[in-house]
């Protein structure tokens, strides 16, 4: 697989945490290699084998993605990013922080022990301004209800013996990112920041960049760029047959994708809260 075709996430936000040799609190993880695949595989044109079964199907397996929905869930996720941010990177960042409140935060569990390995927010701007806002001024199409942005990625270090956790962590919790924006919220754009050294791989997956910079001073003043995806039109592209088989044509039983949308926050009572509505008005 090619550098361009390859999930090489270090993460966006920082540049000083270490997972395996990581320099940031996001992630690191690469697709298998084709090449590799092949070698162990029997494959059809489609990219699965000759059996049918996708090659991506048990890259999750060992983890659950899900939507926290509880006070308890919200908290378990904000307790990695605080390890994460605030332990293992060494940031002066407030967690939880000002948008925690009106965002939903996704986690990654292992399955068998239930213990929390990483999260990432989803911010609408329906429920206001994004944190984005704070250093970025958006482009007209984006300043909308149905924008939302992604951010606060975090994993666990590693263990040994668990090599594969940063892969199968990033990877779930950006698919379970997707399907939850677009099946769930009816969002129209993601909007991130990263930095330079990193956008190459956020091209991959279909995001574009503004050209608009700026530093980022909560994150150690580095300077990122904002990165946009729209998904009325990105998402029918599948330029790479990897990453499509993955996001769309592979079953994943590990995603949790909750039965209707969620309220926002951690507290109980402002569950059931209706972004669309929000939308709408």
């Amino acid at each position: 697989m090619t550098r361009e075709g390859a999930l090489a996430w270090c993460g966006v936000e920082g540049d000083r945490c270490g997972h395996g040799g990581c320099t940031s609190p996001g992630w690191r993880c690469a697709m298998p290699e084709y090449q590799q695949l092949r070698d162990n595989q029997w494959l059809t044109s489609s990219g699965r084998t000759e059996l049918g079964r996708s090659l991506y199907a048990d890259l999750l397996q060992g983890f659950q993605f899900s939507v926290c929905q509880t006070p308890e869930a919200f908290e378990a996720a904000l307790d990695v990013r605080r390890r994460v941010y605030k332990g293992s990177c060494g940031y002066d960042v407030p967690v939880p922080d000002g948008y925690d409140h009106r965002s939903w935060l996704l986690l990654a569990e292992n399955a068998a022990s239930a213990e929390p390995v990483g999260t990432m927010r989803v911010t609408p701007r329906s429920a206001g301004r994004l944190e984005a806002e704070e250093y970025f001024s958006l482009p007209p199409r984006l300043r909308s209800p149905r924008t939302v942005e992604m951010s606060r990625f975090a994993i666990v270090p590693g263990r040994p013996k668990l090599d594969r956790l940063p892969t199968a962590v990033s990877l779930g919790l950006f698919k379970l990112m997707m399907r939850f924006v677009t099946e769930r919220l009816g969002a129209a754009h993601v909007v991130m920041c990263a930095r330079e050294e990193r956008i190459w791989t956020f091209e991959w997956l279909r995001f574009q960049r503004t050209g608009i910079v700026a530093r980022y001073a909560i994150l150690g003043n580095v300077e990122h760029e904002l990165l946009t995806m729209d998904l009325g039109n990105r998402l029918h592209d599948r330029g790479d047959l990897g990453l499509a088989e993955f996001l769309f044509d592979t079953e994943h039983p590990e995603i949790k994708l909750p039965a209707i949308q969620p309220g926002l926050g951690p507290t109980v009572e402002t569950m059931g809260q209706s972004f669309l509505l929000a939308m709408s008005a």
